[in-house]
């Protein structure tokens, strides 16, 4: 669910401030760690139940109560839209994405909250970017939709500076096409910089680990470290299972039975194989006939 974190972080830091209470304090007091009080009162993270059950008796108030205020109200109609594009970006279908710009710019049409209404002006913007690079191949423009969305949040946003900046769930969705984009225009070597970047301060529980974890898995096998596009792979495999996330499962698979491939291990068909099995088990059928044919074309590899 989508919440005002900003806005439920900064009545967090004024209870704590009108305590006459550090964040060092709260440390000592909860044991929950300062970092993690500072990404909350910063908006940057969505707080889990145990944190705010540890907090609320040091703040006199029930935290998980307060944070139901911060809700988006029209959650649902959010949360479909957004499951139909993520579903898009992970079956590669960009020509119809307009659909969802639209909806998203119907839906902020009726979203008064200033919080939420930088929200989806920043999918929207993504969505605007994603379009511009894969049905026009105009990457200079699609990056610098990405460069006006992430400011939105994080004004002082530059890319020589992208490393000091605390990013939440979406800031770090834009971040990464960033590196992709960048892949284009300037070099993959800074592309895989800023996406290892991504890497080291995800959450491995969100759902973008496994993007992310397949975006390198895909630089690290165009620059020809096999064992790293593997290790990654893996990463994100394990998280789809774990979490019974199956979007984007089976191209993980792809990229794992490549790297089996060129490494020389003999597992690699049946990474391919469950690759196929889940394409037809999501009606992916495209996909499922890019894969053989790329695995064809490209390694001389019948499926």
């Amino acid at each position: 669910m989508y919440y005002n974190l900003q806005g439920f972080g900064e009545e967090v830091r004024s209870i704590r401030n009108n305590l006459k209470l550090t964040q060092k304090d709260v440390y000592e007091l909860s044991s929950v760690h300062v970092d993690t009080l500072r990404k909350i009162e910063h908006g940057k993270v969505m707080p889990i139940q145990e944190t705010l059950d540890l907090l609320s008796p040091i703040f006199k108030k029930d935290l998980n109560k307060l944070l139901l205020d911060y809700r988006l109200n029209d959650y649902s109609t959010f949360q479909e839209i957004r499951n139909r594009l993520e579903s898009k970006i992970d079956r590669d279908e960009y020509q119809t994405l307009s659909v969802e710009l639209n909806d998203l710019k119907t839906l902020l049409n009726n979203e008064s909250n200033t919080y939420f209404t930088n929200l989806i002006n920043q999918l929207i913007l993504l969505i605007e970017s994603i379009i511009l690079s894969k049905e026009y191949s105009n990457f200079n423009k699609s990056f610098d939709k990405l460069i006006e969305a992430i400011k939105i949040t994080t004004p002082d946003f530059s890319l020589d500076s992208y490393k000091s900046f605390i990013y939440n769930s979406t800031e770090l969705r834009i971040l990464m096409n960033m590196a992709l984009v960048l892949d284009e225009i300037e070099s993959i070597e800074k592309s895989l910089k800023i996406m290892e970047f991504c890497m080291e301060i995800v959450d491995s529980n969100e759902r973008l680990y496994p993007k992310i974890c397949y975006n390198l898995s895909y630089t690290y096998h165009r620059l020809d470290m096999h064992k790293s596009a593997l290790k990654y792979s893996d990463l994100g495999i394990e998280y789809c299972n774990k979490h019974r996330d199956y979007n984007g499962l089976n191209l993980l698979y792809f990229r794992k039975g490549i790297a089996e491939y060129l490494i020389g291990y003999e597992s690699y068909m049946d990474s391919l194989k469950k690759c196929i099995y889940l394409c037809e088990i999501l009606g992916q059928y495209e996909l499922k006939n890019m894969v053989i044919k790329s695995c064809k074309d490209f390694y001389n590899i019948d499926i």
